[in-house]
């Protein structure tokens, strides 16, 4: 794996403080993931509630009929279904030819009616997942289809799901994939990122088949599991905060950063905000001012499991005045820019749901000038877009797949198993790749079309909200306690 380090600016002033990005880079290398890829189970809960009835219930079998059908020897599944009750249609077995029809037919018998009962599908399907006889070093999914908001069972609500699903994980990860913007996209999107799976908005039934197939792609083409990444700065420089929206615990003076996966050429950007300390004097060569290393599982073919270790050191330049670099690099800005709108969008969202929309406004169209003043017009205009889809009660509500879209997506586009469409447009703006090319060609075999994973060229209409207030100190003194686990 590639593991890059950069800075936003390669000189700078060393008689002062300066405040500056470091970003870490993984790039994962091309792999046959086609003919040498681990085996895989993959277990789908699909919520058979009333509100299911008629094409969401077709599509999501159609999805799952496709997904048996790409299985391989070797490779499990299993099906779980949900309503008032819970039942297993198919515990978690090896996909023989026999087996397949078998599952296939009874996934083509299901019928929608009752409640939604998803904390019962969910813990059934984790397990299902845990307590099944696989193969060592199998990568096991579940994968949770609804179109709705839990009202049956064990827990309905997030404060109750979430701990639920952190007490049976196990070594399973877990994906949701929400049906319309009524289901609760929030609640999928925050189980899938403490499942270490994928979050998927499903607008229309017929997305169904190209993010199921996404999901899949993604899954088979996984090239390295649990990744640390350890950030330690040197000689009196901090870590003022991890601005990406990922899982972090401090370690010292450094920080531990953790992703779940990293696929077949993939690239993941870790923005870290560090202030640099004053220098004696200037430097006639590039010092050291954080070591980065990072330590990860590597998949093989047949299911085994290689540990690396790899370690950078990440140098910058202190020069004299009139030395120093006036502009950032570009590149590494559109990159850092990128985590600050899904860090501020985080922010703003703390406000929006105490229903303070114009305090959530302030600090988006705040950023939308910030990007604006540094010539990122596609930035500045994804976080207009996100001042107004909070400017009041019923566009925050309505605008949530969109919202959640933004969230995943920024911090993770090939792990948003299905996007919002304006998302998946701005993201675009933005240099943003939403597939790889193995979940496009998983799309392409599931649909038959060559285009259905990429974008439709759309004509972007630049957003400029009227500005509301900005944060009172308070406020913001009040929002400093509520900050994600990125933040310390």
């Amino acid at each position: 794996m590639h593991i890059q380090t950069r800075f936003t600016f390669n000189k700078i002033k060393f008689d002062q403080e300066n405040e500056i990005h470091l970003l870490v880079s993984l790039k994962a290398p091309k792999t046959d993931w086609q003919d040498k890829r681990p085996p895989v189970c993959i277990i789908p809960v699909i919520d058979m509630s009333s509100s299911m009835d008629g094409d969401k219930l077709e599509y999501a079998k159609k999805s799952v009929i496709k997904l048996i059908e790409h299985l391989r020897p070797g490779d499990f599944c299993g099906v779980i279904s949900f309503a008032d009750e819970v039942h297993t249609l198919f515990k978690p077995m090896e996909m023989t030819q026999e087996k397949k029809e078998q599952l296939k037919a009874k996934v083509g018998d299901l019928v929608s009616q009752g409640c939604t009962n998803f904390s019962g599908g969910m813990c059934e399907g984790l397990e299902q997942a845990n307590k099944g006889d696989f193969p060592e070093g199998m990568l096991v999914r579940v994968i949770m289809f609804t179109d709705g908001q839990a009202n049956r069972g064990i827990a309905t609500k997030r404060e109750q799901l979430l701990p639920l699903l952190e007490g049976a994980l196990g070594k399973v990860t877990l994906s949701a994939f929400g049906y319309g913007s009524d289901a609760d996209q929030e609640l999928l999107a925050d189980l899938a990122k403490k499942g270490k799976g994928n979050y998927a908005f499903v607008k229309n039934p017929d997305d169904a088949l190209s993010a199921f197939a996404k999901e899949l792609g993604g899954l088979l083409s996984t090239y390295a599991q649990n990744i640390e990444i350890h950030v330690a700065p040197h000689n009196g420089h901090i870590i003022s905060e991890v601005v990406s929206d990922v899982d972090v615990v401090q370690d010292g003076k450094g920080v531990k950063i953790k992703l779940p996966d990293i696929l077949a050429e993939e690239e993941r950007h870790i923005v870290v905000a560090m202030k640099l300390s004053k220098q004696a004097q200037a430097l006639p060569r590039a010092m050291n001012a954080a070591d980065v290393k990072v330590t990860y599982e590597m998949l093989t073919e047949g299911g085994k499991r290689e540990n690396k270790t790899e370690e950078l050191k990440s140098k910058i330049t202190f020069v004299k005045d009139g030395d120093q670099q006036v502009k950032p690099a570009e590149d590494v800005d559109k990159i850092v820019a990128l985590a600050q709108l899904v860090r501020k969008q985080v922010e703003a969202e703390v406000y929006a749901k105490r229903g303070e929309y114009k305090t959530a406004g302030g600090i988006l169209v705040g950023a939308q000038l910030d990007f604006q003043a540094r010539g990122l017009s596609a930035h500045a205009n994804a976080a207009g877009t996100a001042a107004k889809a909070m400017e009041g009660h019923v566009a925050y509500v309505s605008n949530q797949g969109y919202l959640n879209s933004m969230k995943s997506g920024g911090s993770r586009a090939y792990g948003t198993s299905g996007l919002d469409d304006q998302a998946n447009v701005l993201l675009g703006a933005m240099g943003v790749s939403v597939s790889s090319p193995a979940q496009h060609a998983t799309v392409q075999s599931f649909t038959g079309n060559p285009d259905v994973a990429g974008c439709a060229p759309v004509v972007l209409v630049q957003v400029t909200p009227a500005v509301p207030t900005a944060p009172a100190k308070k406020e913001s003194a009040d929002l400093s306690k509520k900050k994600s686990s990125a933040r310390w």
